[in-house]
């Protein structure tokens, strides 16, 4: 690199009879913390036998690299210094294709950022970026899942504890006690067993007490949006699924790119969880045969299209290819998964333009209605309790191991999930407020993103309001209780109600405010009988570090204390929440140019 410092990388190259082909060949680059495979990797052995070089490299710090990892600090000008090193070699033709899924897409976007010569184009898949709104901190809470990645991944394969197979063997052992760390936050400085690898310690303690605004979260390499003048003009296929940790920020680069980029842009969106491309499941969830892609068949053709010129008519796809779910029989497969099904359709934009944004409002008796609330006065309170989260259960989730699950679920407590007291519906407990439509008399498609608009109050200087997407299937002799399935679900910290770019001032007690909480974006057919729901609540863990209702700076309260929370839904304070709804008499979607 640039400072010195060397980097760890193998190289594939095509080959007859075990030796290379002389030549000049595309390279397709893969950048990752998780070990670059040492000859093993199976993309490498896959494309280089479709005619491509490929080199794996470890990022700073980590495995056979030299240097301290820094989250992506160092990956814009590590990735530029690696592309010049690449397009010098002699079986180098000067073009250069980046691959890799969730923290490897976001070494993509770090590297495109610095705009190197030879990059000509690029699959990110559930890629890390935007994450001061969503994947890390998300309305301003902070997403667990991170401290589980330092705990578990990213602390043990230091390359401290590498060298030390004591360390190593201890840190793993640390780890696998996620749910005590958590348990027993704030983390504060030297006092946890990451104070033997410092440099992951002091991320996860920053990134506990830093919020959205801080320019952290906004740097290159942590953030696209924030750095389009510099991103390099590439084609670029942006892959994600409706359970990833990460669709936020993907669609997010999507729609910021395709309209300041002239490079093509794509962008395919299926039920999946995170890097789950390959599958057909979504936790305990099932869909159709063919929602599950051949990945490397899929960048194999991009590739072809932009690295080697290859008329594989990639430029004449749609725009975006997105999978609707929702089409199934709501019965249970051989593997006992809930049929939920759906189906692929190509548009021409995103978020799609003939959504029509279709209100339904809060009422006291727990309904969702089409007509706004008449009474003078009417409001629901609840008790939030910090130390009685409500649990998490799916959801939009990675790096969950040993933490939480991913992905579509009933919404009931299993005997492993984390922060249950019992074994009942989430909806019976008192700190779930439950709005619901009657059951639908017509089909009913839900595509973009959900937008719950609530008026709250507290007794808490700064709370949390979380909003959660459901499907109230009916009950079937498979499911003779019903199933709830949860689609969508997101946060907000009341300091962030004003915007996630500053604090704004506590709450005063009894004061009333407008908030706007926005649910990862989704894709369903709500099936006539079928009733849609939203519940309300103040904490989702260990999704979500908890609020400690203190407003106390971020990450640092040992206090917490109990809230009143209170939904209002009166003539006044018309609480509502706004689905982008397809019409089956819109306009056709994408049709391709003859």
């Amino acid at each position: 690199m640039r400072d010195g410092v060397r980097l760890a990388a193998d190289v594939y190259r095509p080959a007859r009879g075990g030796q290379p082909i002389r030549g000049q060949f595309p390279t397709l680059l893969t950048r990752t913390p998780y070990g670059k495979g040492d000859g093993a990797l199976a993309e490498g052995h896959y494309f280089a036998s479709r005619g491509y070089v490929v080199v794996a490299n470890d990022t700073r710090g980590r495995y056979g690299s030299e240097g301290t990892w820094r989250m992506m600090v160092d990956d814009p000008a590590d990735g530029f210094d690696v592309v010049a090193w690449i397009v010098a070699q002699e079986w180098s033709d000067g073009h250069v294709g980046t691959f890799g899924t969730s923290y490897v897409g976001g070494t993509q976007h770090a590297l495109a950022t610095a705009n190197p010569p030879g990059l000509r184009a690029m699959v990110p898949v559930d890629a890390l970026s935007n994450t001061f709104a969503g994947g890390m901190r998300q309305g301003g809470a902070f997403e667990l899942r991170f401290a589980n990645w330092i705990h578990q991944i990213g602390a043990p394969n230091a390359r401290a504890a590498l060298a030390d197979p004591g360390l190593r063997a201890a840190l793993q052992e640390s780890g696998r006690r996620i749910r005590e760390h958590l348990d027993s936050l704030p983390l504060s400085p030297g006092t946890s067993p990451l104070r033997v690898v410092p440099e992951y310690e002091s991320w996860l303690v920053d990134a506990l007490r830093k919020g959205p605004e801080d320019p952290m979260w906004h740097a290159k390499g942590m953030s696209v949006v924030d750095h389009l003048e510099d991103y390099a003009d590439v084609p670029v296929l942006h892959i994600t699924g409706w359970y990833d940790s990460w669709t936020r920020s993907v669609a997010m680069n999507y729609e910021a790119l395709s309209r300041t980029k002239r490079s093509p842009q794509r962008l395919i969106i299926g039920p999946w969880t995170h890097g789950g491309q390959g599958s057909a499941v979504a936790g305990e969830v099932s869909f159709t045969d063919d929602a599950a892609i051949d990945l490397n068949a899929v960048r194999l053709r991009w590739f072809d299209r932009w690295l080697r010129g290859e008329p594989n008519g990639v430029e004449s796809d749609p725009p975006v290819l997105l999978y609707v779910m929702g089409h199934g029989d709501d019965r249970r497969d051989a593997e006992g998964r809930l049929r939920h099904g759906g189906v692929w359709r190509a548009e021409r934009e995103w978020p799609l333009a003939r959504a029509v944004p279709t209100m339904l409002y809060l009422d006291a008796e727990g309904a969702l209605k089409q007509t706004p609330p008449t009474a003078a006065q009417s409001a629901t309170t609840f008790a939030f309790d910090p130390r009685r989260p409500v649990p998490t259960i799916g959801g939009n989730i990675s790096s969950n191991q040993g933490l939480m699950t991913s992905g579509g679920y009933d919404q009931r407590p299993r005997e492993d999930t984390h922060a249950a007291n019992n074994r009942l519906p989430l909806s019976e407990r008192p700190d779930v407020l439950v709005f619901r439509t009657p059951p639908l008399e017509t089909d009913l498609e839900v595509t973009g993103v959900v937008r719950v608009e609530l008026y709250v109050s507290s007794t808490a200087p700064d709370t949390d309001f979380t909003a959660k997407l459901v499907e109230e299937i009916p009950p079937s002799p498979d499911d003779p209780l019903g199933f709830d399935l949860n689609l969508g679900d997101s946060i907000l910290r009341l300091r962030y109600r004003e915007g996630l770019e500053r604090v704004a001032p506590p709450l005063a007690p009894g004061q009333i405010v407008p908030i706007a909480i926005e649910l990862y974006p989704t894709s369903n057919r709500f099936k006539k009988g079928h009733r849609l729901r939203i519940d309300i609540s103040s904490s989702n863990y260990p999704r979500f570090d908890v609020n400690p209702n203190t407003g106390e700076p971020l990450g640092t309260s040992r206090r917490p204390r109990v809230a009143e929370n209170t939904v209002h839904h009166d003539a006044a304070h018309p609480s509502r929440i706004v689905l982008p709804v397809i019409s089956a008499r819109s306009p056709s979607p994408w049709e391709p140019t003859p």
